[in-house]
């Protein structure tokens, strides 16, 4: 069958042959492509791109596997590990921290941040102002050539791709974030998050969005005392089963239960509070040892201080929200830094 034709038949299907909400993610779960991947990437032969509507926004090397493959790229062996496809017989990889610093032609050509790799996609559709999503995906950790493991792995959806012509980390904010360390490598384990769009987003980027010089409290070593894994600090993830669909029912209301998963508390009257649309008894922030920051009771707001009045620092926080009905507990991401729009 003709590649076009095969695209529109499953573009059909996807709208017309479901009750279930639209993904917007085309090819989420890596199973559609032009050939079969041959080997892993190389900075001038991004084999990922083989992955029809999947490409590396950076000149990082992510990776497409496939039972095509029966080498370094196969499933479920392949060069990085053992794992089978969460859905169907492929999936994707990407390196999300790694310690060797590579030679930085995006900032000022210095040697502060390290190698990272993302997987980037256009979705089928811009997103809507004011309409809540949710994003899902799996990810496993590989067993084979990973020393280490990341936490705040996220997804970040942007009206413009993004293209860097170098191999260091895209420093933003992504709307969401997992805030966990993924240590298994033998099941997939899920990300999820909702969010509120802003409108025109027509691109979505999966990766490690933090700067590096926080390596130290975002990063886990897994397997000690493995030679070169532990002196380069490789974190390399399977990615499948990527899912976004739009949760809102029709528009966000007042009714509707809403908690950000970002505040950004720098006065420019954006995200500047944790601020809430339905009544609480009390909430409680707690910082990643579980120290507890700050409680209020019948207060629908928290302006990233502790209960004191003293500025706790970016990074990632705990909440327990308690109402009447429900206790909401999760994770929330405190930047006071302006936003980077070094990646449009």
């Amino acid at each position: 069958m003709y590649k076009p034709l095969y695209i529109l038949f499953l573009l059909l299907i996807i709208s017309i042959g479901s009750s279930k909400a639209q993904n917007l993610v085309y090819n989420g779960d890596f199973e559609i492509y032009d050939t079969c991947p041959v080997n892993f990437s190389q900075p001038l032969d991004p084999q990922i791109e083989h992955c029809t509507g999947w490409s590396a926004p950076t000149q990082g090397t992510s990776d497409y596997f496939n039972t095509c493959n029966t080498g370094n790229v196969g499933v479920p062996t392949n060069v990085f590990g053992f794992q089978t496809a969460y859905n169907g017989n492929g999936y994707c990889g990407f390196n999300s921290s790694q310690r060797f610093p590579a030679y930085n032609q995006c900032m000022n050509g210095t040697f502060k941040r390290y190698y990272r790799e993302y997987v980037q996609t256009r979705l089928i559709s811009p997103l809507e102002a004011n309409k809540k999503y949710k994003i899902a995906f799996y990810i496993s950790l590989a067993d084979s050539l990973s020393g280490y493991a990341n936490r705040n792995i996220g997804a970040l959806f942007t009206n413009d791709s993004i293209g860097f012509n170098c191999f260091n980390p895209i420093i933003a904010n992504p709307q969401v974030i997992s805030s966990d360390f993924v240590t298994d490598n033998v099941n997939w384990t899920k990300v999820e998050g909702e969010f509120i769009a802003n409108g025109g987003e027509k691109y979505m980027t999966i990766g490690n969005f933090l700067d590096t010089l926080d390596y130290g409290n975002d990063t886990l070593c897994v397997k000690p005392n493995t030679g070169f894994q532990d002196g380069n600090g490789l974190a390399y993830y399977y990615i499948d089963g990527v899912e976004l669909i739009d949760v809102t029912d029709e528009n966000i209301n007042n009714d509707s239960i809403f908690i950000p998963n970002i505040i950004t508390p720098n006065q420019d009257g954006i995200n500047d509070i944790f601020q809430l649309n339905f009544p609480v008894i009390k909430t409680e922030v707690f910082n990643r040892w579980g120290q507890k920051l700050f409680e209020s009771k019948n207060d629908a707001f928290w302006d990233g201080r502790t209960t004191s009045g003293n500025e706790v620092p970016d990074g990632t926080y705990y909440y327990i929200i308690v109402t009447e009905e429900e206790t909401y507990k999760g994770y929330l991401q405190l930047l006071r830094g302006s936003y980077n729009n070094n990646y449009k």
